[in-house]
């Protein structure tokens, strides 16, 4: 089955960057403002992934992307990054620290090798946002932790019964060497 991908924005540059990376792939996603949208023309289209990408969070639209994801949940697989994947986490029950200390860079991600991280080095470079620093333990039950940093930061998680999860690093960014291997992956185990 082909992917069919759309990417849920919260109108950050990071739509752009993300939009490209999946194209040399040899995808085309559909990039869907989350200002203008409902949610309601996603279910005319037979998705196979939505992405959603934010400039900060909360999203800006934080509310649009809560209603999606209770809607969508469990029918097409969800896929947050970045700043999106910390918006997806809220819709499904985790809350944000009032600190934020993890600052922009690049980071260490040791991760399970399950899933999207099957073909990847157990530890490899990866570009982070600035970020609040969660723990493992900071995920609601639904959710499980999939990558942290040495230290034990959260780098990514998944939803332990549905086709959902997050990456708090940038896998469309030059400082994410194995970037695109990873979002290779997310679409051939998620189809």
């Amino acid at each position: 089955m082909t992917a069919a991908i759309a990417i849920f924005d919260d109108e950050s540059s990071v739509a752009f960057n993300v939009a490209h990376a999946i194209a040399s792939l040899g995808w085309r996603p559909k990039v869907r403002p989350a200002a203008s949208s409902d949610g309601a023309e996603f279910d005319a289209e037979s998705l196979t992934h939505i992405i959603f990408v934010a400039g900060r969070a909360p999203a800006a639209e934080q509310a649009a992307m809560d209603a999606l994801v209770a809607a969508r949940l469990g029918q097409t697989a969800l896929i947050g990054i970045g700043n999106g994947a910390l918006a997806l986490a809220l819709a499904l029950g985790a809350t944000l620290p009032a600190e934020r200390p993890l600052s922009p860079g690049v980071v260490e991600v040791c991760h399970d090798g399950c899933l999207s991280f099957g073909n990847l080095s157990y530890r490899f470079r990866a570009w982070t946002p600035r970020l609040p620093r969660l723990d493992p333990g900071d995920l609601p039950d639904g959710l499980e932790a999939t990558a942290t940093t040495p230290a034990g930061a959260l780098l990514a998680f998944r939803h332990r019964t549905h086709p959902c999860e997050g990456v708090l690093f940038h896998p469309e960014s030059s400082g994410t060497p194995d970037g695109l291997r990873w979002l290779a992956n997310v679409f051939g185990v998620r189809t």
